[in-house]
């Protein structure tokens, strides 16, 4: 194997790919980076067997051939050589040779046989949509992923489009403590009605690679898989087997209290609340003054001392007070892309809800502390 490259190309490719690489006790050749020179050229391929990442980097092959070496280390090397570099790899044994300028460095690796291969996904159906809104739309639902593995099916991204004559999809998630849902654009109809869980790590890799524009980028789903492109990436991911659940069975039908508040300032005063917040609970309690048209935020610890903010909003319904994570209420209103967002409170048990005032592509449900 021999080929030649840029820094920036071959940093990239391989950058994009070592993100799914980690400390794999029991397979260790799941830590290396499997680099694949063809005639057609040269390509960068990481996996955890759950999920796997094609990279193809633009460089000049010589000598087809296949090798893996360790990602942390080939990534941090590469990364330290000079910006304007030339890099030229040649294998030599169980060892990958690699010249730049007047540096010339060994890196010990491993042979591709035991490297798992890419499983293909033979399509049954695509769903297509503006880069840059499917990002924000993950972006928005991540956050409420649960981490628990008690329940797999909340440790994914619940992508569901059932209605195929409308151009949009759903994205939504939930922890059991809070919930979000997302409606994204689609730019083409779904032949059949989709719901599939993609997993936590596939959906932050899509997030992180697709690019702030509006070009097209499709996610395709086979049996049991989901892949898309991006670029010069190629993902492929295992959907979870499972059933998600109707959550939109939590969701109140009738509010007591509804304020429209301006986000910039309710996130300022979250965040001054919270700097009085007893550390582990996290609680700041808003109160809803609709007659008065004010939105009271207080916070108190023992250690800190205690807080209290007005803002002046607009509001209909009956007073009220409700405590809630003001972590997950940052997430929330950082999620709002709206001058205002409203604020619906049944009582002080009971879900709430954000969303923007203008349109209806948003919303997300906080479960209250409970004094």
């Amino acid at each position: 194997m021999k080929f030649t490259c840029t820094k920036e190309n071959f940093l990239q490719g391989i950058q994009a790919v070592s993100s799914i690489t980690g400390k794999q006790v029991h397979l260790p050749i799941l830590n290396n980076i499997l680099l694949l020179a063809e005639p057609t050229g040269l390509k960068a391929i990481g996996t955890n067997l759950e999920l796997s990442i094609v990279a193809t980097i633009r460089g000049k092959v010589e000598i087809a051939g296949t090798f893996t070496v360790p990602a942390k280390m080939l990534v941090e090397y590469i990364s330290l050589l000079p910006n304007e570099a030339h890099i030229d790899c040649e294998l030599d044994g169980v060892e990958l040779i690699l010249k730049s300028g007047r540096q010339r460095t060994k890196m010990k690796g491993a042979p591709a046989t035991d490297f798992p291969a890419v499983p293909p996904v033979e399509k049954n159906n695509e769903l297509v949509f503006p880069a840059d809104r499917l990002k924000r739309a993950l972006q928005r639902v991540l956050m409420s992923v649960s981490h628990s593995e008690v329940r797999p099916e909340l440790q994914g991204v619940l992508l569901f489009s059932e209605n195929t004559d409308q151009l949009r999809a759903t994205l939504a998630s939930t922890d059991s403590y809070r919930l979000s849902e997302v409606h994204v654009e689609l730019l083409n109809q779904s032949s059949v009605a989709v719901r599939v869980i993609i997993p936590q790590k596939a959906a932050q890799e899509i997030h992180r690679l697709l690019p702030n524009s509006n070009e097209p980028t499709a996610l395709v789903l086979g049996e049991g898989q989901i892949s898309c492109v991006i670029g010069d990436v190629h993902l492929v991911s295992r959907l979870i087997d499972g059933t998600y659940p109707d959550y939109r069975q939590i969701i109140p039908k009738t509010w007591n209290t509804e304020l429209k508040a301006p986000v910039e300032e309710t996130l300022k005063a979250i965040k001054a609340a919270s700097l009085f917040a007893t550390q582990g609970v996290s609680a700041v309690s808003l109160e809803l003054k609709p007659a008065s048209e004010i939105l009271n935020i207080t916070s108190a610890s023992t250690q800190a001392g205690e807080h209290s903010a007005d803002i002046s909003v607009e509001g209909v319904g009956v007073d009220n007070k409700v405590i809630l994570n003001h972590r997950f209420l940052v997430d929330g209103l950082l999620s709002v892309d709206d001058e205002r967002v409203i604020l619906k409170v049944v009582n002080s048990e009971s879900p709430c809800l954000l969303q923007p005032e203008k349109t209806d592509d948003y919303l997300y449900i906080i479960m209250p502390i409970r004094q």
